[in-house]
């Protein structure tokens, strides 16, 4: 049979993002510090571009309670992941993927839809997720608990076949069923040893911010009171920005050169826009949504979600996370993280609570037990549903855990302790 060489022309359809629309996405994630970073860059090697640094604000403080734990993961995998020889596409692509993780670390997005959302190929975004998943701490970027641990024992020293095989089987792990075990054909030594790193996993890639986390230091919003008590809310007063050198351009545009660069600059110029007009989007809706806090504080708070922000906007709830992710408001004085704003609900009685109030409450119970009687979970649980809030004990003690309080025994050894 003889071969034959033919041309065809084929006409398909495919979503693409355009290098736009991708600066735009990519300087919507970014923190303050990071935009300021990517503009003074920028300015170094655009000549069309002219950058003004954020300014230090002399007023506002951050809040003792909560912290920036968004903004320093994010810098910390951004600066991981620009250590790493990746080809440009796939560095693009693990950044954007940076910007979809859940504050735990976890990934919890589908890569088909996000492929289609972002206009990139699976296989692509397959690369960026295996660099992503090579970053510090073990396990982030994992799509799940169980994913989250095998990348953990991984990063330990087992094989992946051996992390499968431990997770698969993690309950005879924790349990110490050596007959169980030893009948997957493991010896003695090895059964000890998996055992062990077992004990050593964690639930959550990025574990909950402490009170010697990195604070907020600078306001992306701000909120304002006329004197007769309305309030308004604006973009901060010190945040970075970016212009065009307008004499440049019309230089440029005139005698044609440098169009790459021009249009680099124009695009940057647009995104920075972009943020400050998402931002300021929702910042107004927080004001409508969450009055209560801003008259009385954080226990006020109403139970809302980004998919509730984003539903109301007409927005994608994946710009939702990036425009909230790292930024911060200023409210009479005080850096509060958007993030707080979005909580899930538990019910009380015939409406509902949010969890951040659950929190509080937990901590304001604790504040005031008697030392040598430290108040259990079981009995947090009681006084909770007492008061008509429907929660169960193990929620009760994932909320005392992100609160970094010990168990009521460790309290009550430390109270001996101290005596």
């Amino acid at each position: 049979m003889a071969l034959r060489t033919r041309l065809d022309l084929r006409q398909s359809q495919r979503l693409a993002l355009s290098q736009q629309m991708r600066t735009a996405l990519s300087v919507l994630r970014m923190s303050q510090p990071e935009l300021s970073e990517e503009l003074a860059r920028e300015a170094a090697r655009n000549p069309f571009l002219r950058h003004r640094p954020a300014q230090a604000a002399p007023g506002p403080v951050a809040s003792d309670d909560l912290v920036a734990r968004e903004t320093s993961m994010q810098v910390s995998l951004a600066r991981q992941l620009a250590l790493m020889t990746l080809p440009p596409q796939v560095a693009v692509a693990a950044h954007l993927l940076v910007a979809e993780l859940r504050d735990d670390g976890i990934l919890d997005r589908d890569i088909r839809e996000l492929s289609g959302e972002l206009g990139l190929e699976p296989a692509l975004l397959d690369d960026a997720l295996a660099a992503l998943q090579r970053c510090e701490p073990p396990g982030v970027g994992a799509r799940d608990l169980s994913e989250s641990l095998v990348l953990q024992l991984v990063d330990k020293g087992l094989s992946r076949p051996d992390a499968h095989q431990t997770i698969q089987h993690l309950r005879h792990f924790i349990a110490r069923d050596r007959a169980a075990l030893t009948r997957l054909g493991l010896s003695p030594d090895e059964i000890n040893h998996r055992t062990d790193l077992v004990r050593s996993l964690t639930t959550r890639p990025v574990a909950p911010a402490s009170p010697a986390g990195d604070v907020l230091t600078s306001a992306d919003l701000r909120v304002e009171r006329d004197p007769g008590g309305a309030l308004s809310v604006s973009l901060a007063r010190q945040r970075p920005d970016a212009a065009l050198d307008e004499s440049l351009v019309r230089r440029a545009e005139r005698d044609g050169f440098a169009p790459e660069l021009l249009a680099r600059a124009r695009a940057l110029v647009a995104a920075v826009q972009n943020r400050g007009q998402t931002l300021l989007t929702i910042g107004s809706w927080l004001l409508e949504n969450q009055p209560g806090f801003f008259q009385s504080g954080p226990g006020e708070l109403r139970p809302l979600t980004r998919a509730h922000m984003a539903g109301s906007l007409g927005l994608h709830p994946s710009t939702i996370g990036r425009a909230v992710a790292g930024k911060s408001i200023d409210v009479d004085g005080r850096l509060w993280p958007l993030s707080v704003f979005f909580s899930s609900a538990l019910p009380v009685g015939d409406g509902a609570i949010s969890s951040r109030q659950v929190r509080a409450r937990i901590l304001a119970l604790i504040a005031d037990e008697t030392a040598q009687s430290p108040m259990t979970d079981a009995a947090l649980t009681q006084k909770l549903q007492s008061e008509g809030v429907d929660i169960a004990r193990r929620t009760v003690a994932k909320y005392r855990q992100d609160l970094r309080i010990p168990t009521a025994s460790s309290r009550r050894r430390h109270a001996n302790a101290q005596r």
